[in-house]
């Protein structure tokens, strides 16, 4: 899957080599120095796990692996494009307000992007960014508060809500960086039973519990936060261990998954069905669905 930091340019890049077959007139091509285009393949290369173009003498080719992305990233390449066409096309509409919720557990590199390139193309973006529980944020959006939620889909979400798959993401015991289980193996759920734990929202807890409850223990829940940066800061400080997902590279904390248990969810882009979307919300729903998404660390 391409991750969630690819940036356009090193797709476009990979995409004048593939029909070029050639660094040099690559490189000239896409109007950057050779060691550039070279050095943006490579990025490519390290992402995907293997070479994207066989280097020969007098000959470069595609590989079997840059054979099979191709295709991936020409749509790729082409839907980002229409995207930003149409959010410059909309451009001069004067105040373009857009109302988003984002779940509090996801951290998204993509999502990052997708709101810095719409602040680009759109001159008079307005963004009204709310964080809480899934729950809370399908309530704003039903009421009319929110345009759209970028949320981890719960089993009885509401048949009103039309929900396009973003990425799924599991949920890691996530500690203090001189936890005694850092950088050891991959502990199983048993051997923590003693672990004190920090609660976000119910969400994670509760499903701990419900992991737990067959190996015959109840995790011990001590402290809470509605905030995940709060939940973040109270691990770093030694006051317990959060089940939640992957956090974004924090050298001040270690995230693993157990041994013999995982809990994986899907995290979707929804709006109210039959409702007319804003034009921002729609340059939004347009650019996120021509984009792979990953969670930010996974």
């Amino acid at each position: 899957m391409v991750r969630s930091h690819m940036e356009m340019h090193q797709v476009r890049y990979f995409l004048a080599m593939a029909r070029l077959l050639n660094f040099t007139r690559a490189a000239e091509e896409s109007n950057v120095s050779q060691p550039s285009l070279t050095r943006a393949i490579q990025k490519l290369e390290d992402e995907f796990g293997g070479e994207l173009f066989r280097r020969e003498r007098s000959h470069t080719h595609l590989t079997s692996l840059g054979r099979q992305m191709l295709p991936h990233l020409s749509r790729t390449f082409e839907a980002a494009q229409a995207t930003m066409a149409f959010a410059k096309g909309i451009g001069r509409a004067g105040v373009v307000p857009l109302a988003l919720g984002v779940d509090a557990a996801i951290e998204s590199d993509t999502l990052d992007r997708i709101l810095a390139e719409l602040a680009d193309c759109l001159p008079g973006f307005e963004l009204s960014l709310s964080s809480g529980s899934p729950g809370d944020l399908i309530e704003a959006a039903m009421n009319g508060t929110l345009d759209l939620v970028v949320i981890e889909l719960p089993d009885d979400a509401p048949d009103r809500l039309d929900v396009w798959p973003l990425f799924d993401h599991s949920y890691h015991m996530v500690t203090r960086a001189g936890h005694p289980l850092a950088g050891g193996a991959m502990p199983s759920l048993l051997s923590v039973r003693d672990e004190s734990w920090i609660d976000h929202e119910g969400n994670g807890c509760a499903r701990l519990k419900t992991l737990a409850a067959p190996h015959g223990f109840v995790p011990i829940v001590r402290h809470s936060a509605t905030d995940m940066a709060q939940v973040k800061q109270l691990v770093i400080s030694g006051l317990g261990s959060a089940f939640i997902p992957r956090p974004r590279d924090d050298e001040r904390l270690c995230a693993f998954q157990f041994a013999d248990v995982e809990v994986r969810r899907d995290v979707v882009l929804g709006a109210v069905a039959g409702r007319k979307r804003s034009i921002a919300a729609d340059a939004f729903v347009r650019a996120s669905r021509a984009r792979s998404w990953v969670a930010a660390a996974a």
